[in-house]
């Protein structure tokens, strides 16, 4: 595992936006879809392997994954987007470290990542915030950023990131968002997560193709209950017993 630069792209003092796949995939939708939209250019990345290969017609393959690192030095902006989550804590942990090293590189100033929050939300998802400093409370509470009372944890690099970030020195946010479904894209919460990013961050971002997203898998998935109404049940019960962020 080791970073291959493609370039060095100017910046100072930049934000780091970085996320890897989570629970309704919130996440990587809402960071690959920022890349697309600022038009991000790819400047590193970093390449391991899985502890698994994978076949298809019973032919095998040994696939790499990857994470990639993009500038948008107009924004003054560096985003990770990750192919997959490490199989184990240390293999994260040793990611989020090269992360960082990106990050340090770059005098990264504050990092963002992005989870899910389980909830049978009744209209529009919320968005929520854990942060490494007290002092960043007051700021996320201007822009509309809600908090959590007592103790969870995020799950997998979304969260260990800002850990690791915290011991570095840097400042770390992670913006998590309302999602109803965690086996289902959540288009609709990616949107209100990226919307309050870019409000936080001072830039404007169109997210009209996500909230066009979220209303079609929302029809498809009410076909499907009215359809088949023990597949309902099924669902309501699964996600009442999620517990944790990712």
């Amino acid at each position: 595992m080791e970073i291959q630069y493609f370039s060095e792209p100017k910046l100072s003092e930049p934000i780091m936006i970085a996320a890897w796949p989570g629970m309704g995939y919130l996440a990587k939708i809402s960071a690959d879809y920022l890349r697309r939209r600022l038009k991000a250019k790819l400047f590193a990345e970093v390449r391991y392997f899985q502890n698994a290969v994978i076949y298809k017609d019973s032919l095998a393959e040994f696939p790499t994954i990857k994470h990639r690192f993009y500038a948008v030095p107009s924004k003054n902006l560096l985003i990770c987007v990750g192919d997959a989550q490490p199989s184990t804590p240390e293999e994260a942990v040793r990611l989020a470290e090269m992360v960082m090293d990106v990050a340090e590189r770059f005098n990264v100033k504050r990092v963002y990542t992005m989870a899910a929050y389980p909830s049978e939300y009744p209209d529009e998802p919320q968005v929520y915030g854990i942060f490494t400093d007290e002092r960043l409370k007051d700021e996320l509470e201007r822009h509309g950023v809600g908090f959590i009372e007592g103790e969870g944890a995020v799950n997998g690099l979304n969260g260990i990131l800002i850990g690791v970030a915290k011991n570095r020195g840097v400042e770390g946010v992670c913006l998590m968002g309302e999602i109803r479904y965690a086996n289902v894209p959540q288009h609709l919460s990616s949107k209100a997560v990226l919307e309050k990013l870019a409000v936080i961050l001072g830039f404007e971002i169109d997210t009209a193709l996500l909230e066009k997203r979220a209303k079609k898998i929302d029809a498809s998935i009410r076909k499907s209950l009215s359809e088949y109404p023990e597949y309902g049940e099924t669902v309501k019960k699964e996600e009442k017993e999620f517990r944790y962020i990712s």
